[in-house]
């Protein structure tokens, strides 16, 4: 069992969410950064899906009453097993009685820890991840604790391994949306030369982008909507849908990003800078 001291910022449990329950209308929710989250998990030999920690900005201070391995892969903070800095992306045996804390975020916004076997809270609908509007509890609070199988010193191999998602990424990757080819020349040449920001308005829902296009007025009916969708309000403003989106959406959908550049967005703050590259769709 780990107790939670101190809980951070906004520290989860994750998985890789409820995606097949979406076309019920729940949203797919999970790891914001799926690479970085399989790649805790890879270290640790635990099947892809299995839970872990999603730290987002601040980290929590975490007391080990019994024995485990961790692993650690995502955005880049200090890590610290009592007094002695902690390595990511590799196994790290910790003993019970022991306190982990993070220092001050240094690169990224998300940061995953794994544990030999995952974290064992109780499944809702499929997947043990906390998400809004959904689960009881949507992030870790002070005086939590986190259940997981004790680990074993011989459990664990000797294994080194990066995931591939860049922090700082300068290029956001996407195709074109079904509402793409509404939009104006002006407009369409915009989202390829325009440099975006991530704005305040930023969560596990969806990313607002700096500057707004010009105002754009389409009639549509509701349509389906994914992780990594990009739409466009008449107004103007851009918003990327991240994991916990919801499935229907009403607004023109413009730009669907890859799978690398959700995680990839995953990773940069308000007020990160970046481009957009537009995809041929063959």
């Amino acid at each position: 069992m780990i107790k939670v001291i101190k809980a951070g910022l906004y520290t989860s449990i994750q998985d890789l969410g409820r995606s097949p329950l979406q076309p019920i209308g729940v949203p797919m929710g999970g790891a914001m950064d799926r690479e970085s989250a399989q790649n805790a998990n890879a270290l640790l030999e635990n099947e892809p899906n299995a839970a872990v920690l999603e730290i987002t900005m601040t980290g929590p201070v975490l007391t080990f009453t019994e024995n485990a391995w961790v692993a650690f892969s995502g955005a880049i903070f200090p890590i610290y097993i009592n007094q002695n800095i902690a390595s990511t992306n590799t196994p790290i045996w910790v003993k019970a009685g022991q306190e982990l804390r993070f220092g001050t975020l240094e690169k990224g916004v998300r940061l995953y820890m794994a544990i030999k076997g995952g974290f064992l809270n109780e499944p809702l609908l499929g997947s043990r991840s906390m998400q809004a509007h959904l689960s009881p509890i949507i992030k870790l609070e002070k005086g939590m604790e986190l259940q997981h199988r004790s680990g074993e010193k011989d459990q664990a191999i000797i294994l080194e391994k990066k995931s591939n998602t860049p922090l700082g990424a300068k290029k956001i990757l996407a195709f074109q949306g079904p509402e793409f080819k509404y939009l104006n020349p002006e407009q369409q040449e915009g989202l390829n030369q325009q440099t975006f920001k991530v704005s305040n308005l930023n969560n596990r829902m969806a990313y607002q982008l700096l500057p707004s296009l010009s105002a754009f007025e389409k009639n549509q009916i509701t349509g389906p909507v994914l992780p990594g969708t990009v739409q466009i309000t008449p107004s103007g403003n851009i918003m990327v849908l991240m994991r916990e989106a919801q499935t229907t959406g009403g607004y023109p959908r413009i730009l669907q990003l890859t799978q690398e550049s959700i995680n990839a967005l995953a990773q940069l703050k308000t007020g990160d800078s970046f481009r957009i590259k537009i995809l041929p769709l063959n």
